[in-house]
């Protein structure tokens, strides 16, 4: 390994410079531009802008030389758009002067005596394109408008480059044209690596500045490095990678958009890539939620894949994550106000009960199950058991801290979960379901809803999850409902007032008392009769008593003639809906 500090013209003595087909894509974002220009145009002290790591690749009589970029490809990719961008700014006359140094730079000649120009910078697959527009391209300047956020990041920074460097004048632009191909201003440190050195450790090393690799970044470069030491031939090695993970994870935009996006699992945003390849090494064993965390996830990865011996090792570990990413994309769904579930629809119906409490610790577990259990009704009757077993736990508060370890338990020995899916009792769960928080209340009401309305006297049978919980006695009672009935305690004695007021407070918090509206009463306080007609512009509950489990539950008696809603009503629904969910769960 040889480290020195050099200008940007040390590419003029490169040929191609490769960046391997493996490594993520471009990625820096206005920040980063931002930071770098500010830099670069602040004339009173010395810049150094990081390091570059590459490596020489073996000479072919004939061939172009040819280096490979194992880190660096962010700050190199965004110098040689920004000298572009300053080419591009120029007047005829300066274009002209100029254009010698440009294609020295930025491109190279297969020979001295050869009159075509190639792209020296050669880059990964899905950043080609947009990279080949900007630094071959000669009208792009005049398309800015039609370069926005859903763009590659390439053409952004080409954008903000232009559109930033043309609000300074033409001498700071020479300035900064200038110093960038002075061969005196060493901004760079580059590294060129020897055949016997371990890119991979010393890239881990080294790489603490820029936007850091993720997890999925590192796992893929540790699979597709390894693979390059193990194949004959490097063209079968990128045949691999675009029949596998190209095919699967960055074939087009929206797939890269996917496996990119994130969602809530716990108090962290974790993206759908980063998920899957933690359900893959729970599954398989390699992550033990004992010893590592999800900070560990690209270490024992690689520790794993440097101990592949075989091609075929190596292939049939990347054909397994291939296929559960495809089992992952097709079930595991995302879930939004506008998503439309059924109670028929188990798998759903359990992802969406996980996603609102926001618990990814069991999906090793459901993609487990999608791959060892092809027929229907055997994936049915395990995620029946599984939804029981959370849902239960869910309704008495339970700790959740000790999933990671269950979700493993599960997976080694399903017979397990047939077991604890029944721990919690029926008599436990309607002592739950008396003091009831609102979101596991509106949770519930909304899937008892979806299963009545597997009867055939529904025509709806799907709904989306946008609806309100409401109190029907309300949490303020006490403002305008003053009347309270006589009371007994169990051993048959009267309650005194206090007794009979705190009676009260606890059962605003029973489950027969929370029912859902298509939005929130502006009555919530008011008396019942109030709060169900509406009072003047204000339109009451049933006007907003779309479900069964208001309009059946509350609105049908109350116009029978049943206009009282107290303690006694709260509890027989308690009793009834509490009986709907042990038939369920």
């Amino acid at each position: 390994m040889e480290a020195k500090a050099k200008s940007f013209t040390f590419l003029g003595n490169e040929g191609k410079v490769r960046i391997p087909f493996f490594q993520r894509g471009y990625v820096w974002e206005k920040q980063n531009w931002s930071d770098l220009l500010e830099d670069l145009m602040d004339t009173n002290r010395n810049h150094f802008l990081g390091s570059l790591i590459l490596k020489q690749q073996k000479a072919i009589s004939g061939d172009v030389k040819e280096v490979m970029v194992i880190d660096g490809q962010q700050r190199l990719t965004t110098l040689s758009i920004l000298v572009k961008v300053l080419y591009d700014l120029f007047l005829d006359e300066l274009k002209e002067n100029t254009k010698n140094l440009m294609l020295n730079y930025l491109f190279y000649k297969k020979t001295p005596t050869d009159k075509n120009y190639f792209l020296k910078i050669q880059h990964s697959h899905m950043d080609t394109i947009a990279y080949k527009s900007v630094i071959e391209g000669e009208t792009l300047h005049t398309q800015l408008d039609l370069i926005t956020e859903k763009n590659s990041k390439i053409l952004q920074c080409y954008k903000y480059f232009y559109q930033s460097l043309s609000g300074f004048n033409e001498n700071a632009r020479n300035g900064l044209f200038n110093s960038l191909l002075d061969s005196e201003n060493k901004i760079l440190v580059v590294i060129d690596l020897e055949d016997k050195d371990n890119e991979q450790a010393i890239f881990d090393t080294i790489n603490s500045a820029g936007v850091r690799l993720s997890s999925a970044d590192i796992i893929k470069n540790s699979l597709f490095q390894r693979a390059l030491q193990l194949y004959d031939d490097q063209d079968e090695v990128i045949e691999c990678y675009d029949s596998s993970w190209k095919k699967t994870f960055l074939i087009d935009e929206d797939t890269s958009a996917f496996w990119d996006s994130s969602r809530i699992t716990g108090r962290l945003m974790r993206d759908n890539i980063e998920i899957l390849l933690h359900c893959i090494a729970v599954i398989g064993g390699f992550y033990n939620p004992d010893m590592h965390t999800l900070a560990d996830l690209g270490t024992i990865y690689k520790k794993k894949i440097e101990g592949f011996g075989s091609r075929e090792e190596i292939e049939l570990f990347i054909k397994e994550i291939c296929d559960y990413a495809k089992l992952y994309r097709e079930n595991i769904a995302s879930f939004s106000s506008l998503t439309l579930l059924s109670f028929e629809d188990y798998t759903s119906r359990l992802l969406h009960i996980l996603d609102v409490l926001q618990v990814t610790t069991f999906h090793p577990f459901i993609l487990n199950v999608l791959k060892q259990y092809k027929e229907d009704e055997d994936r049915k009757i395990i995620f029946k058991q599984i939804e029981r077993y959370l849902i239960r736990r869910m309704i008495v508060g339970a700790d959740t801290k000790g999933y990671n370890k269950i979700c493993k338990e599960f997976i080694d020995d399903i017979s397990s979960l047939q077991r604890k899916s029944i721990d919690i009792s029926d008599e436990e769960v309607m002592v739950g379901l008396k003091k009831i928080q609102n979101k596991t209340a509106c949770l519930l009401l909304f899937w008892v809803e979806l299963n009545r309305r597997t009867d055939n006297r529904f025509d709806i049978k799907e709904l989306k999850y946008n609806y309100s919980l409401e109190h029907i006695m309300p949490q303020k009672w006490d403002q305008h409902w003053l009347d309270i009935p006589v009371k007994t305690n169990s051993d048959g004695s009267l309650m005194t007032p206090e007794e009979a007021r705190q009676d009260r407070f606890e059962k605003i918090y029973w489950i027969g008392n929370m029912t859902l509206l298509t939005t929130n009463s502006s009555l919530k306080n008011y008396i019942f009769t109030v709060k169900m007609n509406g009072q003047g512009r204000k339109k009451g509950i049933k006007s907003y008593a779309q479900l069964s489990v208001t309009k059946d539950d509350i609105v049908i008696p109350y116009e029978s003639g049943i206009t009282i809603w107290d303690e006694s009503r709260i509890t027989m629904r308690t009793e009834s809906i509490g009986s709907e969910i042990l038939a369920i769960w």
